[in-house]
């Protein structure tokens, strides 16, 4: 059993399109099952080359849970897939990505990059994503502040299957409570709680309690 769950459909697209741009819109199914098994068992080993072997112009690819439910959409100026460590590599990329609780977390940089055995998605180069709450969400029983949470740096992290965000390198986070700079970061989606770290500054005002 292989574990690519990135990129499924882009791989069938090789033997169709071998480093041809398409043109257009094109949608690809990326992760529709969690494992596929090969024909023989194995994979050959792919050979290593610095050139992609197939590219794709103004691309979508969708993910896709083990329940066949859509939980990702990447969108980008120019998709190039690189056999070598399964890579797939996105020009103006923009990220779209909604939980079963209504949950939304949007993102944009110059550059994205996905692993086909990672969940995933890196954004670097002017990188900004926007985590807004369902409607009426509440955590532990308290209803959340329906404000969103812009983070941004030179490079972020969004995991698809755990919903956070995280980055090495330094970023600020936007509120309506306030704005905050940190060296690091980690923030979950699902109880909006983000931790900062090395040089921490900026102003946050916590709401009134209710």
């Amino acid at each position: 059993m292989s574990n690519r769950r990135w990129l499924t459909a882009l791989d069938h697209a090789r033997a169709a399109v071998p480093m041809v741009a398409l043109s257009g819109l094109a949608a690809f199914t990326w992760w529709l099952v969690q494992s596929a098994p090969s024909l023989d068992g194995a994979r050959p080993a792919a050979k290593a080359s610095s050139s992609p072997d197939y590219e794709l112009q103004k691309a979508r690819i969708e993910r896709y849970n083990a329940d066949g439910r859509l939980i990702a959409i990447l969108d980008g100026q120019a998709m190039r897939h690189y056999a070598v460590g399964d890579r797939l590599e996105i020009d103006a990329v923009q990220l779209s990505a909604r939980d079963l609780q209504g949950q939304h977390v949007q993102g944009v940089a110059r550059q994205g990059e996905a692993l086909g055995n990672q969940d995933t998605v890196i954004l670097h180069g002017g990188a900004r994503v926007v985590a807004t709450p369902a409607s009426g969400a509440d955590v532990k029983g308290q209803r959340v502040d329906q404000s969103p949470v812009v983070i941004e740096g030179e490079m972020l992290r969004f995991n698809t299957r755990d919903r956070v965000v995280s980055s090495e390198l330094p970023v600020k986070i936007t509120h309506a409570q306030g704005q905050m700079v940190g060296g690091t970061l980690r923030y979950e989606e699902a109880t909006r709680i983000g931790e900062l770290g090395q040089r921490v500054r900026g102003r946050y005002d916590a709401p009134a309690r209710q």
